[in-house]
């Protein structure tokens, strides 16, 4: 667990899987790094989690398909933040986050039940009924679609709550302090009025 050891603020590190898979389900995308040919690169993906295992959606001809068809060094990262922490001072001014750093190595799957399996959770998993709802891909689709395996080999989680921590000294200064709280959500959908405007809102989006 060198790698992914918490060494700064320690205590606010987890390493329960659980934990981890409960806030990958909630974050929207994760940044994969690679390293090709002595240059990092970090894309930003969409994945899901199935089986304890975590799923990457890419197009075939892909840079990132090629390189994570079968690799060994692969890093996933996430980050949600819930709010800015204004100290009184600049030096204690912080967010409240929660962070994942995730290392492992990733494969490219045939499997087709599978592919679908994590299809479907990478769909559902912000929208439930909408992989049943939308039309499933073509056979020429199913071809230009690649499926990337993501085994987990070590991750730490990260995470901060609560208001600033202020020196002594600082506590009386004439400075407003606190947290400004940051949301992220889903707001009323909108319509395709070109292709869509005669067509009522599915349940599943009806109380976002």
């Amino acid at each position: 667990m060198d790698k992914s050891k918490v060494r700064r603020l320690k205590e606010r590190a987890s390493y329960d899987l659980n934990e981890l898979f409960l806030f990958l389900n909630k974050t929207h995308f994760v940044t994969v790094s690679f390293n090709q040919k002595g240059t990092v690169f970090s894309i930003p993906m969409l994945h899901a989690i199935y089986n304890e295992k975590i799923y990457l959606h890419a197009a075939v001809g892909s840079r990132i398909t090629k390189e994570l068809t079968n690799n060994s060094n692969v890093t996933l990262s996430a980050t949600d933040v819930h709010g800015i922490v204004l100290s009184k001072s600049l030096f204690h001014s912080s967010m409240n986050y929660q962070s994942a750093v995730v290392f492992g190595e990733t494969k490219r799957i045939s499997d087709e039940k599978l592919m679908y399996a994590a299809f479907e959770n990478m769909v559902d998993r912000f929208f439930k009924g909408r992989f049943e709802d939308a039309r499933k891909p073509t056979k020429n689709e199913w071809l230009q679609t690649a499926m990337l395996e993501f085994t987990i080999d070590e991750f730490s989680l990260k995470h901060r709550t609560g208001m600033p921590k202020e020196e002594e000294s600082d506590k009386t200064l004439p400075v407003w302090s606190g947290v400004v709280p940051i949301e992220t959500k889903f707001v009323t959908p909108e319509v395709d009025k070109e292709h869509s405007a005669d067509i009522d809102l599915p349940d599943y989006l009806e109380f976002l």
